[in-house]
């Protein structure tokens, strides 16, 4: 049940991709302003202690979370690969890396990030790869090639044909 809840089984394209996460950040942006009233204009402290006092904040940051989660894992079937091991992964290496950073505060990326650059490399080259690897979705099948006479019947018979004909026919059949 989880691989439809979360689009375990569901694939999504590149480009669909892209704009899909570049609708949600810029709807939570709006969402954001619309709640707080104003921009950071450079005191992020101020912002995010509003934030954390404002319920549809919190549950439009929890909704956004679970959409692109929904997304990546579109995304990662249309790659070819199995979204459960990967966002496993993916979300195992990110508590690995804060727990790291947390505890190694030298190892951290800036004494406030709470990454290191372990985990800052591997999360960019994993967006790059669902923003650039080809997938399944993008390339074109076979019979939409733009060949003209894809509407005809092949000269052999399918699977099922001969299956048929070996039955009603006798066809291999000894006495």
């Amino acid at each position: 049940m989880l691989n439809y809840i979360f689009g375990f089984n569901a694939r999504m394209g590149r480009l669909a991709f892209f704009f899909s996460s570049f609708v949600i950040g810029c709807g939570y942006i709006v969402l954001v302003f619309g709640v707080t009233g104003s921009t950071a204009n450079g005191r992020t402290d101020v912002l995010l202690a509003q934030a954390a006092n404002s319920t549809p904040l919190l549950i439009g940051f929890y909704a956004v979370l679970a959409i692109t989660f929904m997304l990546q894992s579109m995304r990662i079937r249309d790659i070819g690969w199995d979204p459960v091991c990967v966002m496993v992964g993916w979300v195992a290496l990110v508590v690995i890396d804060r727990l790291v950073a947390g505890r190694y505060p030298e190892y951290a990326l800036t004494y406030q990030n709470n990454s290191t650059v372990v985990g800052a490399f591997v999360n960019s080259a994993l967006m790059l790869v669902l923003l650039f690897w080809p997938g399944h979705s993008d390339e074109l099948p076979a019979d939409d090639a733009g060949d003209d006479a894809s509407w005809r019947r092949s000269s052999t018979p399918g699977v099922a044909t001969s299956r048929i004909a070996r039955v009603a026919g006798g066809e291999g059949r000894t006495r």
